[in-house]
């Protein structure tokens, strides 16, 4: 497998970055997930403003434009011989002395993952999955709430006990006890027929997914919300999903000990996830 690795495509296992890398020392970093369909990486764009935004968010000057990334990503899909592959984009800040002061680095770097996508098991999908809720808080205030850096310690230590307990992710609360996300993915609840998801300013990441999720339900003429949910709340709806750019909609049949609506996938989770798969 070959991987882009600062303006250079190399085997897989000889790839490298400096053990002196920010992004390696500190996670001073962002990155991007990404899937391709038969070739075409879905909401590409969206992907790297998203990219730019968190990048202008950690005052982190990305040295590769983003029409060269859109290059070497297709170019990495062609020469892997892939259709329906996993995408990571990584930006760190580069190399540069031990220590916080982030100057010494001169020269972002880049990195280029394109791998074959292996998808979540279809029982997911039929069956629905479980969420146990994580003693690890979401910080609103924090500007790091709103990007994917690439210190994802707090998801990892989140998902690493809601395993332990049993569940397939973990619900994390923000700081004010409100609904933020999952370890992984944006969550929304239906109610009444009505889509209901946490408010930007909950501390979760604008999702990719999130977005086009409120899109297409919105043009289905159904009701979506954007506010801030309570984990009461959340545990009281009729149907409860999840999203990102690898699971896409993600049907959750319970939270710790409660079972959601029927115990089973909802005809609206289903419905979204249809009409999701049509933007493929």
């Amino acid at each position: 497998m070959k991987i882009f690795v600062n303006n250079r495509i190399v085997d897989e296992k000889k790839a490298s970055i400096s053990i002196f890398d920010r992004g390696f020392l500190y996670g001073d970093g962002i990155f991007e997930t990404m899937r391709s369909y038969n070739g075409r990486v879905l909401a590409l764009d969206r992907h790297l403003d998203r990219l730019y935004s968190s990048a202008k968010v950690i005052d982190l000057k990305i040295k590769l434009g983003r029409e060269s990334i859109k290059k070497q990503i297709y170019k990495l899909i062609r020469i892997n011989g892939l259709k329906d592959a996993y995408i990571r984009l990584a930006a760190t800040r580069g190399e540069g002395r031990v220590g916080l002061n982030a100057v010494t680095a001169k020269s972002s770097s880049v990195v280029i993952i394109v791998k074959h996508f292996t998808p979540y098991p279809a029982a997911f999908y039929e069956k629905g999955i479980s969420l146990y809720t994580s003693s690890v808080r979401r910080n609103a205030e924090s500007p790091l709430s709103s990007i994917k850096s690439l210190n994802y310690l707090n998801n990892i230590l989140a998902r690493m006990d809601a395993q332990k307990r049993g569940a397939d992710d973990a619900l994390l609360l923000n700081t004010k006890g409100f609904v933020a996300e999952s370890a992984v993915s944006n969550i929304f609840m239906i109610k009444r027929k009505g889509l209901i998801t946490p408010s930007l300013n909950s501390g979760i990441l604008p999702g990719v997914t999130r977005e086009i999720v409120l899109s297409i339900a919105k043009k289905a003429g159904l009701k979506a919300i954007e506010r801030k949910v309570s984990p009461r709340e959340l545990k009281g709806a009729d149907e409860v999903f999840l999203t990102n750019t690898l699971m896409e909609v993600m049907p959750v049949v319970k939270i710790d000990k409660t079972g959601i609506g029927k115990r089973r996938p909802g005809l609206l989770t289903k419905f979204i996830h249809l009409l999701y798969s049509r933007q493929i």
